[in-house]
């Protein structure tokens, strides 16, 4: 990871909760302004992939439906390219009802984003049967593209911890170590217990039985784990960290669209670029309409990406 990365820490002691206090009591997000809403950096000459990553958008009240579409419009006039959206969980609040997934579905539509993917949140668990007939998509799914592949990890009880079936890690599990020779980033609700994110210590923000994930990482590659849930500022340290034992993952979490005293709406934007090993990830400030650019990483992977020009693909089990 290089070094101009300053979100970046090994993991996130419990002392630091009392940093987060100081943040919360102060009003700090770690958000900079006064950056061109188009402006980014170069990676190189090649065609550019880019993935939208958000998370938690759950709007409690018709009112707080506004940030969602709020958001839509920011990307649809200030991101230039946008190629394939993922939402991390909690698309919706607990116990929606018909008309609150038409609105969203209206409202994701008008998205210029060409191709939409999806996990459950512990609230759209507790939607059921609804939130399944509308995202019929299976509880975990793959998305081949490229050389890069895509495993989306469903939460599948509505309590607040992630639990994941022992069937989906198996499937999980098998995928990973099948690609090897792929980019692979894995998208889960919750986050890993030892992952070193800020919500990682709480059990009820992160994924039920974890060790079993975390065994596997030891052994094969995976180069990005993506979660919501905990709906911090992307501008917070231990938002986004690197674990070498636990094969140099990079675990991001994405903050959700919404707002509050101390928070923006905020998501993720992963930036690939043809021929290059490097990963650009930027933090997007819907509520200021730009990139935050002090929070930009840079990831080098382990390979480049190759760009064939091919469409997304599902991968689904039988």
């Amino acid at each position: 990871m290089e070094k101009q990365s300053p979100v970046l820490r090994a993991a996130w002691p419990k002392a630091g909760w009392l940093l987060l206090v100081f943040f919360l009591l102060t009003g700090c997000s770690g958000l900079r302004t006064g950056e061109s809403p188009e402006s980014r950096p170069t990676l190189g000459q090649g065609r550019t992939f880019v993935i939208w990553m958000l998370s938690d958008i759950q709007p409690p009240t018709q009112a707080d439906r506004r940030f969602f579409e709020q958001a839509i419009a920011d990307v649809n006039a200030h991101v230039a390219q946008v190629d394939m959206g993922v939402i991390a969980g909690d698309l919706m609040k607990s116990h929606s009802q018909d008309e609150d997934f038409s609105w969203f579905l209206d409202t994701r539509n008008r998205s210029k984003v060409g191709h939409w993917y999806e996990i459950a949140g512990n609230h759209d668990v507790r939607s059921e049967p609804l939130f399944h007939r509308y995202f019929p998509r299976p509880s975990y799914y793959g998305v081949d593209f490229d050389n890069i592949l895509l495993l989306l990890l469903s939460d599948e009880l509505p309590s607040s911890k992630t639990e994941i079936s022992e069937e989906a890690f198996a499937w999980w599990r098998d995928m990973v170590r099948r690609n090897q020779d792929r980019i692979i980033i894995t998208v889960s609700h919750g986050q890993l217990k030892n992952s070193g994110l800020l919500g990682s210590s709480f059990a009820s923000r992160r994924i039920e039985g974890s060790k079993r994930f975390e065994k596997v990482l030891q052994e094969a590659r995976v180069a990005v784990w993506a979660s919501g849930h905990t709906h911090l500022p992307q501008g917070l340290p231990g938002t986004v960290t690197i674990q070498e034992d636990l094969g140099g993952t990079c675990f991001v979490n994405v903050s959700a669209i919404d707002t509050g005293p101390v928070m923006s709406s905020q998501s993720r934007f992963f930036f690939f670029q043809e021929g290059s090993d490097k990963l650009l990830i930027r933090s997007r400030n819907h509520s200021l309409g730009q990139f935050d650019a002090g929070l930009d990483i840079f990831l080098t992977l382990d390979k480049p990406f190759v760009f064939s020009g091919q469409e997304p693909s599902l991968i689904v089990t039988p």
